[in-house]
């Protein structure tokens, strides 16, 4: 994630059992990760 200077100032992840998670998460979750990071790193640019 950015903060209101374009510089990255955190990371989202997502972690878990593998029977939960399957052997590739990034298949299942990869698209909600990417925007939840971006609703974040614009609410940090607007603070």
């Amino acid at each position: 994630m950015r903060g209101p200077s374009n510089r990255v100032v955190a990371a989202v992840s997502v972690s878990g059992p593998i029977e939960r998670l399957t052997r590739h998460p990034g298949r299942m979750h990869a698209q909600a990760i990417i925007d939840a990071a971006a609703r974040l790193s614009e609410a940090l640019r607007r603070s």
